[in-house]
Formats: structure tokens, C-alpha cells, sequence
């Protein structure tokens, strides 16, 4: 698979400090996937103190992340 950031996905990496590396484990290998309404996915990773979340669209082989966030543990419920 071949992951695809959009300028609006780049910028959000700068602003929250997030690594790439990060972004792209979750990517590649998230802890949870859940569905959206618009037909894209979220996408969590546990990395340790909170959850890397990724709004991920899929077009064939590609998975373009939409945007990124860090979310704390206590406002997920896995």
C-alpha cells in the first residue's frame, strides 16, 4: 500500500508535532479501525501516553490521509 498525505495532513504534522513515522504505523498497521459517515476510515494507534488518530480515504491500493490528531486515552472506549 502507498500512503499519500494531502497539504492539508502535511501541514497538521508540522503543527501538532506529530511524526511522520508515527503517522505511517498507524497507517500501516493501526490498533482499531472504525467507519465514518462519509465512507472513510479512523484509524488509532496506541502510542503509549495517547492515541495517534488518522482520517484515512482509500482509493484502490492507495490510503490518503485525510488529517491527524493525538487523542487521549480517556476519550476512547476500546
Amino acid at each position: 500500500m502507498r500512503i499519500i498525505y494531502t497539504n492539508h495532513a502535511k501541514e497538521m504534522l508540522i503543527f501538532r508535532k506529530i511524526p511522520k513515522s508515527f503517522a505511517d504505523q498507524c497507517a500501516m498497521n493501526p490498533d482499531q479501525t472504525l467507519p465514518t459517515r462519509q465512507g472513510k476510515k479512523i484509524y488509532l494507534k496506541d502510542f503509549g501516553g495517547n492515541y495517534l488518530k488518522l482520517v484515512v480515504a482509500h482509493e484502490e491500493d492507495i490510503l490518503v490521509i485525510v488529517t491527524l490528531h493525538w487523542l487521549a486515552k480517556r476519550q476512547i472506549k476500546v
